[in-house]
């Protein structure tokens, strides 16, 4: 296929272009400046970064930052010289210098996450050594603006804009980042002059921002906050008692209270340190005065809200943590808690130790901690402690807990979810089951719960601590749990304060944070507004053409003619759009959101005129974000986008950020960054595991061994000098013990020294007592821990910053999303999560929902630094933002002074301490509740408020006399539990008041359960009233209050009925009966309001309701009606409650009864007080009357008196009168039932058009029996295909092309039959079949095994030659049966043979061997059960009475036993010729046997037929294999007359599974070994250095020796190397490969285990047995070829190795020292042995690795004689390796290249591993393709054994396996050279007796 290359754009060639001027990085310096055209290179890099493509300005950037592009830099900073003449100032600044400031400050440059690094790079290099560069940069930017303004016409006003708002833009980001400017005096000159370049009358929003900015950080203006000075004492001592506050850090008169206590909260770490929670000290609070704060302005702003923030979330978790560090250290101890309002809910598990450290790739690092089951499930089965945790909803993931120890340590811990193992193996079940009994569990242990735990907060001294104490610890140690806290709740907007407080760039400061105090003040436009000649254009709004231009008056007469909008509403969108900071209350009911909608639409329709970007909508919960975004989508509003996770709407799905970032392509240079960071993650997670497994085992011997390898040489080699395996054990005298542990404890007792450690490091370990021994083993572990320890920190420092970048890389395209947008929603909690990458967006108008509900910090981290616009749209007569701590509430007598929960919004509508007011529009109009509702709120808060006309025509409450109603009652309120932990209240009675009202309401019929909804305002009685509810309705909990109930510990699992389904469901909010706390419904609203006020007590405490925020909103949720239980002397202390009473009692709405009112029956009075009265007086919603009313049906209704709804749906139980057309019969079902359409009375026998009778049929049917289908089977003949098929009656006659179901049966050429359908087979048009085409054969396959009885049972496979046979081995003697599958080798048995006889004695030889007894042929003398003598030989078992030639039964007795004379068992002269019979119970007699098991090719006959020796040869190969019954085909294996036949078979029937199972094996050896060369091959050309996991600290350092056997070297390299996952692949290979040579030795092989076994019998039992055996190819094959496989392996691991060090190192050889004699003498014994087996090719083998370890050593030695020698050796081994290529070139065909590569190795001393040739892979492939299970066996013309398949006769030429030569044939013939396998008897060596 011709594929066309794509055209490269504009933007690509100029990119390509830029670059190539850019020079090379070994370019001559003295050359550079000439070869690049600076203004050439400058312009067209900022037409570059202008461009639309990413790509290509990431490109840009990167370049820039790069070594060449700096040079190009510092070539521009060099000629900007302040002291150039004007003209020439500024043609260098307007052609060179400004673009380069374009492209460096560039927003989505400066914005960018992935380009952070080189950009960071590019203003460092800018800035220049201790400021220099920058400077005089700046001071020629200075010189070159004012020279443009001096000079520029009128019309040039543009481009000046663009060079002083690029300039500014460069200077601000470059003093941002360089704290070190600020001290720089000569920045100062450089800001005034070019702040004076600015006129008043330039409009330059951006520039100024720039310049506010710089000032700021300069200290220059009145901008900047005042210095920190400590209060003077003395003047302010007389104001009040706070005066006296004890300052923070260092400014404390008593110095500072801990380590986390300081002066700047930049510097406080946001969770409390271990001296913090042991201090007693108060932490410092700032006052809500601000006078009294040691910072001022917005330095002291961002301190105390951070300081109050944290003390209400993090104070709670410190106060509880320290009583239980109390607790741990006293434990005797009574600990008193803390007395305070509400303490956070702890849990405490106890007895708490680290098992194991492990590493994530998400998490980092993790640890296990174990710890005592909670004693309420002691005794507890595994299910029920399952359970118990999954309902208590306890340490679930992401939950924050503290671990506290007695000695002081604290450590905050994330909980995370364990990675359970995967079960896609089938070959891992036993591995997945240790894994998973490691993996933490909760409930699987009965007394030990464990969980898996990562840091809350990364640091050092913490992983270092917990590195140290893994296992059991003596200290007392407890795990402290917070439910319901979770750290990214509050810490995300800590960390933002911190960094607002750094930098002081804040939106709005002089108006949220005055220095002075000032009670008014003009706020501005938006800066956006004030370019030149903008205004917004308000059609979108006005519907007709309308402009507003802030600052201008404007006529809202023509907005109101076309606006949906109020005139108060009206107002607040004008004032919002004209003010940079506005603020809109919005009373209940007035349309808050409507508003915000409205303005959102009129921001959106002037985006692009006022350059806008995206506008950031921020809501306080998620169901606000929610509605708001909802509402914009389906008006029309198009790229909106939703930040957080946490979203229900199914509208809003595709639109949140994580859905659409999955769209975003990404660049070339992002997918380069995150390749390089997944690739460092992966590497640095190896090393740590490494790491690990020997901390988590400190006392393993591997570590001890690196240890000592490390720092102790002649430790090491008196320990591990003799290599032990992989598990640490050392072989001695064929006993195998551990190396560490049997040194330990092998000290001699008369050895009672004991010396220092000191000293023991020049002491052999020998000479060491017991006590020294365990003194320097505790001394290397901990050593070696320390070693360990110091690696894992600078791993995870690692992991850490590749982790950082990685997030970097996918943030980038999150950031490229959300640029695109047009709205971006979040809640206040997401935004402070997302600050950083927000903060890049350039968003410049923020819209805040509910802001009187947010706090003011979450209101100031949402001011981002680009703001330009903020519209804060609430009401801080409703509730204010919540807090956890009471005493910083403002209602609390004590937190009056802090009000930390008086929101922004609150603070600048009611100023407090003379601060600065803001003005604020209010919405008036009301259009919720009814007059008669609203009046409650009015009078009190909105004097303002009017109701619209619509709400007066709302109608009246269905089944209740008033609409507004407060029953008073004087039920007290329930006692609180002792010892509880909650606060909460519940009254019994008015849940049981609320269920009967609640159940009164909705049998009225008129609402939808969406329509009522209960409110409370405490947890527990939202908890105990849905309880009571669960059993009537579907509750729907709002999302808040869920969580809530959570979080305190109050939610219950759903109730469960007897069968098992669950009763309640949560749907989502608005779908059914709501139920909420009064904090939560605020901003709801529903028709019907139900009001439980719980408190009713004596001392008249209110509770929560004493406030007037959460009375407003509980009196203003409802529309139609309210009805409010509760006692109302208790509430009337409170001034509010009181007003509303009072308004209720002028009304006469409050009593102690509630009017109901009876929908049939509206004159009847009902008075309810007590909730039985619902029962008893509306029993049904009604009234206590009958029912009088007829049903539908006609028949009377039987129930009570019930709405109109109610009534409709009562079901007829009567029967039913309506009769059927076309029969008599009557209706089955009742009344109140549909009825059936047709009648189903059943009718029998009817007669049916066709003739036969239907049993039976429904009576409908039998009315037209012409249409009922006969389902009688008729027997049919397929007219073309003649198949007999059985069809129904009613489908005859058939159709033409009716399709065959029979079975196909057709010949298929595998040589079974289709048994597929005909239809599926056969295709037929016009009933003639016009294609055949069978599927797949399905049959089993069936082929004969040649190297058993078994036959393949897989399913049919044509010519795909069949898979090993997997039956359990059929081999079995007298003694025992194989245990192995059938394919593989099995073992002789070595037990005595069983076969005796009185006339020839007892065979002497094994049972494996073929006997050497010769068969006796006399008849048993032995007697049956029944008397009669045996009929059978002498030496077998004696059959049963059953076989008794005079009891036997008659059709025994008339068994054919001779099937030349037909005689039968009854016929025959046992005397003369006695029977065999057989395990399969055949009877044969003894001349039929003999013959048919062809005695005569085994044993040596006279003239009488006698056996009177032994035949010396046989042909165990023949054709005819295995003897079975001639009858059965049963086996004959066990008949001891036959066994030498037998088990001459039985070992070349072994020996052929040996050679099949070996070739099975070593393939994939081979196959591993070739895939590992390539990669290290790639990974050593690919690059310079080292591989990834190596650490020259350790791995390379110090002198190494690699001497001894192969093993001993391969074992040093892999101690060394263990840490690399590339020698770990490669030494687990050799491993396999070595235990596979094992194996194949001769001596494990078939036939040599029988040799073995016969000289064991010549050698113990005297026995003159004369063995001869010539062993030949098919014994040794495999042995040499594995030989030569562990021989390369070893070699391409030295060769890795040393390059690897060398490359380190650069290691000289006297680092170095090699010695590979051992390796070259076990070369010479390949090269013999090859030669005297004729196997040329291993003998050239062997000959090339002795030259290639030559190489290798000759290398690595200093010159002399030795060396000269042998590289003459090694010459002439190459040169007879040349002619073994001539005289054998089938067999060796492609090893001449080898030799040559050899030849240059010796010459040039290069070294490389071997590549496999193509000849040689090709002899492996036929390995693996041409030895088979089934078939036939041949020789090649090399004698080399092949077999081929179906008939066994050749059909096709192919290669040997081995060597090439040819095989195989045509046409039946076979090639010349091969010939079949009859002879290999002599092969496997002859056994002559």
């Amino acid at each position: 296929m011709n594929l066309q290359p794509r055209e490269e754009s504009e933007a690509e060639k100029s990119c390509r272009k830029w670059t190539y001027m850019i020079p090379r990085p070994n370019t001559n310096p003295s050359r550079f400046e000439g070869a690049v055209d600076t203004k050439k290179f400058f312009q067209i890099g900022w037409n570059l970064i202008e461009s639309e493509d990413v790509g290509i300005r990431q490109h840009v950037i990167t370049k820039l930052s790069a070594e060449t592009g700096l040079a190009i830099i510092k070539t521009l900073t060099d000629i900007m010289d302040a002291s150039l003449n004007d003209e020439t100032t500024v043609s260098i600044f307007t052609d060179i210098t400004l673009p380069f400031y374009r492209i460096i400050s560039h927003p989505d440059v400066l914005s960018s996450l992935i380009l952070e690094t080189p950009v960071d790079t590019l203003y460092n290099f800018l800035f220049g050594p201790s400021g220099q560069r920058s400077l005089r940069a700046f001071r020629f930017t200075a010189k070159a603006l004012c020279g443009i303004l001096l000079g520029h016409p009128s019309s040039d006003d543009e481009a000046f804009a663009v060079a002083i708002s690029s300039s500014l833009a460069v200077l601000d980001h470059l003093i941002e980042i360089h704290q070190s400017a600020q001290v720089i005096e000569g920045f100062t000159a450089i800001v005034e002059t070019i702040s004076a370049c600015i006129l008043k009358n330039f409009m330059l929003p951006n520039a100024q921002q720039s310049l506010t900015r710089i000032r700021r950080r300069l200290n220059i203006g009145s901008l900047l906050p005042l210095a920190p000075t400590p209060p003077a004492p003395q003047s302010l001592l007389s104001a009040t008692f706070e005066l006296s506050q004890d300052l923070p850090g260092n400014l404390s008169k008593n110095g500072p209270r801990h380590d986390n206590d300081h002066v700047s909260i930049a510097d406080i770490q946001i969770l409390p340190t271990a001296q913090e929670i042991a201090s007693s000290r108060q932490e410092y609070l700032p006052l809500i005065d601000s006078a009294q704060h040691h910072l001022s302005g917005l330095a002291g702003l961002l301190d105390r809200q951070f300081r109050l923030l944290r003390e209400d979330t993090v104070g709670q978790l410190r106060d509880a943590v320290r009583e239980e560090v109390m607790r741990l250290e006293h434990p005797n101890r009574k600990v008193t808690a803390c007395q305070g309002q509400q303490g956070v809910r702890k849990l405490i598990y106890h007895n708490v130790r680290f098992s194991r450290i492990c590493v994530d790739r998400r998490k980092g690092l993790q640890v296990v901690a174990e710890f005592d089951q909670p004693p309420q499930i002691n005794n507890k089965s595994v299910k029920q402690r399952e359970d118990w945790w999954k309902g208590s909803k306890l340490l679930q993931v992401d939950s924050l807990v503290c671990f506290a120890s007695s000695n002081g340590k604290i450590i905050f811990f994330s909980v995370c979810e364990p990675i359970l193992p995967s079960h896609g193996r089938k070959d891992s079940s036993s591995e997945d089951k240790r894994r998973l009994d490691h993996t933490p569990s909760l409930f699987r242990l009965a007394n030990c719960a464990s969980v898996l735990l990562s840091l809350a907060e990364y640091k050092m001294e913490d992983a270092t601590w917990i590195s140290t104490h893994i296992g059991s610890s003596k200290t007392r140690q407890s795990l402290v749990e917070f439910p319901g806290v979770l750290l990214p709740s509050f810490q995300p907007t800590l960390k933002a304060l911190q960094e607002m407080s750094r930098k002081l760039n804040l939106p709005f400061s002089e108006i949220v944070a005055p220095d002075s105090q000032i009670s008014a003040t003009f706020i501005k436009p938006p800066a956006y507004t004030t370019k030149r000649g903008f205004s917004f254009d308000l059609e979108v709004l006005a519907g007709a053409p309308l402009t507003l231009k802030p600052g201008q008056p404007f006529d809202l007469n023509k907005l109101e003619e076309g606006s949906t909008l109020d005139r108060a509403q009206q107002f607040a969108v004008i004032q919002a759009l004209s003010t940079e900071l506005a603020l809109i209350q919005g009373p209940p009911g007035t349309g808050k959101s409507y508003t915000g909608v409205a303005l959102i639409k009129a921001l959106l329709h002037n985006r692009k005129p006022a350059d806008l970007g995206p506008i950031i909508c921020v809501c306080y919960t998620n169901h606000a974000l929610d509605q708001l975004l909802e509402h914009l989508v389906k008006d029309g509003v198009t790229q909106v986008i939703r930040l957080g996770s946490r979203s229900k709407s199914d509208l809003l799905q595709n639109l949140t950020l994580h859905h659409v970032a999955q769209g975003v392509l990404s660049t070339k240079t992002e997918n380069h960054d995150r390749w390089e960071h997944n690739r460092d993650i992966w590497d640095t997670l190896r090393e740590i595991e490494d790491i690990l497994s020997g901390l988590n085992n400190p006392k393993a011997w591997t570590n001890i061994q690196a240890h000592l390898m490390m720092t102790h040489g002649r430790h090491f080699k008196e320990l591990f000098g003799k290599g032990v395996d992989e598990e640490g054990f050392q072989e001695v005298k064929g006993r195998k013990f551990r190396v560490v542990e049997s040194w330990l404890r092998g000290a001699p007792k008369k050895l009672i020294s004991n010396r220092p450690v000191a000293q023991l490091a020049a002491i052999t370990l020998r000479e060491m007592s017991a006590s020294e021994r365990g003194s320097i083993h505790k001394h290397w572990v901990e050593q070696r821990r320390t070693q360990l320890t110091n690696d894992l920190n600078h791993a995870l420092d690692s992991y850490y910053d590749s982790k950082s970048a990685l997030d970097k890389c996918h943030r980038e395209l999150d950031l490229r999303c959300l640029r695109e947008a047009h709205i971006i929603g979040v809640t206040t909690s997401g935004l402070a999560r997302n600050i950083e990458l927000l903060q890049r967006v350039r968003a410049k108008v923020m819209l805040c929902e509910e802001a009187g509900e947010v706090l003011e910090a979450h209101t100031l981290t949402a001011f981002l630094p680009g703001v330009e616009h903020a519209i804060l749209i609430g009401d801080h007569e409703q509730l204010r933002p919540q807090i956890n701590c009471y005493e910083l509430q403002h209602d609390s007598p004590k937190g009056k002074k802090y009000s930390l929960d008086i929101s922004l919004f609150e603070r600048l509508v009611r100023p407090q301490m003379g601060n600065l007011k803001v003005p604020l529009s209010t919405l008036k109009t009301q259009r919720r509740m009814h007059p008669s509702i609203s009046e409650l709120v009015r009078l009190p808060l909105y004097p303002d408020l009017q109701d619209h006309p619509s709400v007066s025509e709302y109608p009246e409450v269905d089944g209740m006399r008033d609409r507004l109603y407060w029953l008073d009652h004087q039920e007290k309120e329930d006692p609180r539990p002792a010892q509880t932990l909650s606060l909460s209240r519940t009254n019994t009675f008015e849940v049981d008041m609320i269920a009967a009202l609640v159940s009164h309401l909705v049998r009225q019929g008129t609402y939808g359960s969406e329509d009522i909804a209960v409110i409370t305002p405490y947890l527990g009685q939202l908890q105990k009233i849905k309880r009571r509810l669960a059993n009537s309705f579907e509750i729907v909990v709002g999302d808040r209050d869920q969580e809530e109930l959570e979080a305190k510990g109050l939610q219950e699992d759903p109730e469960i009925s007897a069968d098992g389904q669950i009763q309640v469901q949560k749907t989502t909010l608005l779908n059914a009966l709501r139920i909420a706390t009064v904090d939560n419904f605020q901003g709801e609203e529903a028709k019907v309001i139900v009001v439980s006020l719980v408190r009713s007590n004596d001392e008249q405490k209110c509770g929560f309701l004493k406030t007037s925020n959460r009375i407003n909103v509980l009196l203003s949720r409802a529309q139609h009606g309210m009805y409010i239980i509760g006692n109302s002397d208790t509430a009337r202390p409170v001034p509010m409650w009181a007003e509303v009473l009072s308004i209720l009692e002028r009304s006469n709405n409050i009593g102690p009864s509630l009017a109901l009112c009876c929908p049939r029956h509206k004159e009847t009075p009902i008075e309810v007080s007590v909730p039985d009265d619902f029962a008893r007086l509306a029993p049904e919603g009604g009234c206590a009357k009958r029912c009088l009313s007829r049903l539908l049906c006609g028949h009377s209704c039987p129930n009570m008196c019930h709405s109109i709804f109610l009534h409709n749906a009562v079901h007829c139980l009567e029967r039913c009168l309506r009769t059927k057309e076309g029969c008599e019969h009557e209706c089955p079902r009742h009344c109140g039932d549909l009825c059936e359409a047709k009648c189903q009375v059943m009718l029998f026998n009817i007669p049916l058009p066709c003739g036969h009778i239907a049993r039976q049929l429904r009576c409908h049917e039998a009315q037209k029996p012409e249409e009922v289908s006969c389902m009688v089977q008729m027997e049919h003949v397929m007219k073309h295909c003649k198949h007999k098929i059985r069809v129904r009656c009613h489908e005859l006659p058939l159709d033409v092309d009716y399709p065959c179901s029979a079975t196909c049966g057709a010949a298929l050429t595998c040589g079974h039959n289709c048994t597929h359908t005909c239809k599926d087979c056969n295709t037929r048009v016009d009933g003639i079949i016009v294609e055949k085409k069978h599927k797949v054969c399905n049959t089993q396959c069936g082929r004969p095994y040649t190297t058993c009885s078994h036959s393949c049972k897989a399913t049919c496979h044509g010519d795909i030659p069949c898979s090993l046979c997997v039956e359990p081995c059929e081999i079995s003697c007298n003694h025992s049966k194989c245990s192995k599958l059938c394919h593989e080798p099995c073992a002789p048995c070595a037990e005595d043979c069983s076969w005796s006889c009185r006339h020839r004695g007892k065979c002497p030889l094994p049972c494996a061997v073929p006997c050497d007894l010769l068969p006796c042929s006399e008849r048993c003398a032995e007697i049956l059960a029944c008397g009669h003598r045996c009929p059978s030989i002498c030496g077998e078992l004696c059959p049963g009475v059953a076989y008794c030639q005079i009891c036997a039964h008659p059709k025994i007795k008339g068994m054919v036993v001779d099937f030349i004379l037909s005689s039968t068992f009854q016929e025959v002269d046992l005397d003369v010729d006695p029977c065999i019979i057989p395990s399969c119970g055949h009877i044969l007699t003894l001349e039929s046997m003999d013959g048919h098991m062809s005695m005569s090719d085994f044993y040596t006959m006279n003239n009488e037929g006698l056996i009177v020796g032994l035949k010396n040869n046989a042909e165990p190969f023949s054709a005819s294999g295995m003897k079975s019954c001639p009858t059965c085909r049963g086996p004959l294996r066990n008949l001891n007359r036959y066994s030498r036949v037998v088990r001459r078979a039985l070992i070349d029937e072994a020996t052929k599974k040996f050679i099949v199972w070996a070739n099975l094996e070593f393939i994939p050896l081979v196959t591993k070994m070739q895939a590992i060369e390539a990669e290290l091959r790639e990974t050593a050309e690919g690059s310079q250095k080292a591989s990834s996991g190596l650490s020259p600290e350790s791995a390379f350092s110090g002198p190494l020796q690699l001497k001894g056997s192969r093993d001993h070297q391969i074992t040093q390299i892999g101690t060394l190397m263990r840490k690399n996952s590339s020698y770990k692949m490669i030494i687990g290979l050799r491993r396999e490969i070595k235990k596979f040579l094992q194996q194949v030795n001769e001596k494990e092989q078939p036939f040599g285990r029988i040799y073995d076994l016969v000289q064991d019998a010549r050698r113990h039992r005297g026995i003159n047995i004369d063995l001869h055996s010539t062993v030949d190819i098919l014994q040794v094959r495999s042995r040499l070829l594995t030989t030569v496989l562990l021989i390369r392996c070893d070699y391409t691991i030295l060769l890795t190795f040393l390059n690897d060090r060398k490359g380190v190192t650069s290691a000289s050889s006297s680092s170095t020292q090699v010695d590979l004699s051992i390796n070259r003498k076990e070369c010479e014994e390949l090269i013999a042995e090859s030669h005297s087996r004729n196997q040329p090719g291993n003998c050239i083998e062997g000959l090339l690795y002795w030259a290639r370890f030559f190489a290798l050593e000759r290398n690595l030695r200093e010159p002399g004689s030795e060396l000269t020698q042998l590289l003459d050796r090694a010459r002439e081994y190459l040169q007879l390796a040349h002619k073994i290529c001539d005289e054998y070139p089938g067999q060796t065909a492609g090893m001449r290249t080898e030799i040559e590569d050899v030849e240059k190795m010796l010459r040039d001393s290069t070294f490389y591993m071997p590549v496999s040739n193509e000849e040689k892979a090709a002899v492996y492939a036929a390995m693996a393709r041409e030895f088979r299970g089934t078939g036939h066996w041949y020789y090649c013309e090399n004698g080399h054994p092949f077999t081929i398949g179906e008939c066994g006769m050749p059909m096709v030429a192919s290669q040997c396996p081995q060597c090439g030569s040819p095989v195989g044939g045509r046409d039946h013939q076979t090639v010349d050279g091969v010939r079949p396998a009859t002879d290999l008897e002599l092969q496997f060596g002859e056994i002559r007796i």
